[in-house]
Order: structure tokens, then C-alpha cells, then sequence
């Protein structure tokens, strides 16, 4: 466990060898579910965030509290992040406000400055209605799968230990990530390194990450095809050797 600055205990774990990668990942209010990626030749840090998972259920729930968190696991050595969905969110607010502490960054299955398209919620609904799994949380993750032959058996492995999801906590910083008046001005101050990777067959289409794509300075994407929401999971191999080849 590391302890913040006001008190707050994360969990956390370190595993491989080489340079360091800090895992960042979705939600806001999930946990972490790295717990397959894996990128040789690098030392992965995984933590929950504030109020999810193993981590202490303590607030404030606010982009800035959640740097400060980001801060704390990445410790003062200049670092390489990766951050999925809501995960790619907050590593963007780490990178503008820490800039000489990031060395390359991987933005997973961002939704870009919008969010999801404007079908989003009715796709998500005929998934749900085609899903035989009692547990609304485990079928809602399902939907993030292209693959829906092996969707639940995911979304369950994914969800291996079951925590609470913290919604409201997830609410409180969607509200504030989506009040940041010029995100597109943000994003064109940083030249860090990154790549974006996004399944070509997620529900929040490659395209919701245009305007990123447009905005970051030093940004190039990669579409794997016939992937959903979790890349890694789906397509290990393909994701592991775009991200291992932009890092090395």
C-alpha cells in the first residue's frame, strides 16, 4: 500500500524488469484489471484509484486529488504512463501539469474529448438485451467485447476480485472533466510522445479520438482490427507488440 499526502491508503503492485510503465485504468469508480497485459522488458506498476477497489474508500473525488494520486504512485523519477478509457483522462491532466516527469505516453481506448458517439447508449442496449447474465455490472462490461461469444467469460475474469464500483465518485469527476473549459488548448501544450491504440470494433469508435489526435502535438494511432474496449485482452498480441515497439 502507498499513503498519500492526506492519508490515503492505494493499493498497489510492481512486477517485470526494465524500465518503469505506470498503469493507469478506467473507470472512473472501477478498479484495476491489468491483470493480463503484459509487456516484456518493462516493470508495470498497477494501483486502484482513490475510493475503488483495494484502495481506501475515502474522498475528495476531484481531477485534482486524483493527479496528486497519480503523482504519488509515480514517484520522482521521470516515468512512461499508460492509461485506458477514463485512465487515458486523467494521464492527460497528470502529463499538463507534470510534464518533465513523463517520458512517453499510451492512451488505450480513449474517448477523446466528446465522449462516446451519439449511438452509444443504444447500441449498449441491444448488447444488454442479447446478454443472459444476471449481473448488471458483469453484462454491462461484456459490452465493451467484440468478440460476444467470449464477452461474459471477460467481463467475469476482469471483475476477479468483485469489488463495489464507486459511482459516485465517478460521477463527481466525470462532472469535472467534462466542465475543463479548452481541453483541445490543454492538449496542444504537450509534446510528450503518444500513441494512441484503439479497437477498431469498440462501441467508442476510433473516431470519438479525431480532435485528440488533432490536438496533441506528438501523437500518432494505432486501429487494431476486430478488437472492442480492451485491446489487450482481445488481441494480446498485436496490442503487445504496438506498445512495446513505440516504448523501446
Amino acid at each position: 500500500m502507498l499513503t498519500t499526502d492526506d492519508g490515503c491508503r492505494l493499493w498497489t503492485e510492481t512486477r517485470g524488469t526494465g524500465p518503469s510503465v505506470v498503469l493507469v485504468h478506467g473507470g472512473p469508480g472501477w478498479w484495476d484489471v491489468f491483470q493480463d497485459l503484459e509487456l516484456p522488458g518493462f516493470t508495470l506498476h498497477r494501483w486502484d484509484q482513490r475510493g475503488a477497489g483495494r484502495s481506501d474508500r475515502t474522498g475528495p473525488y476531484t481531477l485534482a486529488r486524483s493527479v496528486a494520486d497519480l503523482a504519488t504512485v509515480c514517484g520522482p523519477e521521470p516515468t512512461m504512463i499508460l492509461g485506458h478509457s477514463w485512465g487515458a483522462a486523467l494521464a492527460l491532466q497528470y502529463v499538463q501539469q507534470h510534464p518533465e516527469q513523463v517520458q512517453k505516453l499510451v492512451l488505450v481506448s480513449s474517448v477523446g474529448f466528446d465522449g462516446p458517439p451519439p449511438n452509444y447508449r443504444e447500441e449498449v442496449a441491444k448488447l444488454l438485451a442479447e446478454t443472459p447474465e444476471d449481473d448488471p455490472w458483469i453484462a454491462r462490461i461484456s459490452t465493451g467485447f467484440a468478440d460476444r461469444s467470449t464477452a461474459l467469460d471477460h467481463a467475469h475474469h476482469l471483475n476477479t476480485p468483485r469489488f463495489e464500483p464507486n459511482r459516485d465518485g465517478a460521477d463527481e469527476l466525470l462532472a469535472e472533466l467534462k466542465a475543463l473549459p479548452d481541453r483541445a488548448g490543454d492538449c496542444a501544450r504537450i509534446d510528450v510522445p503518444t500513441l494512441l491504440v484503439h479497437g477498431g470494433a469498440d462501441l467508442r469508435p476510433p473516431s470519438v479520438t479525431d480532435r485528440l489526435l488533432a490536438a496533441l502535438p506528438n501523437a500518432e494511432r494505432v486501429v487494431l482490427d476486430g478488437v472492442g474496449h480492451y485491446p489487450w485482452v482481445e488481441d494480446p498480441d498485436a496490442f503487445t507488440q504496438v506498445v512495446r515497439a513505440f516504448l523501446s
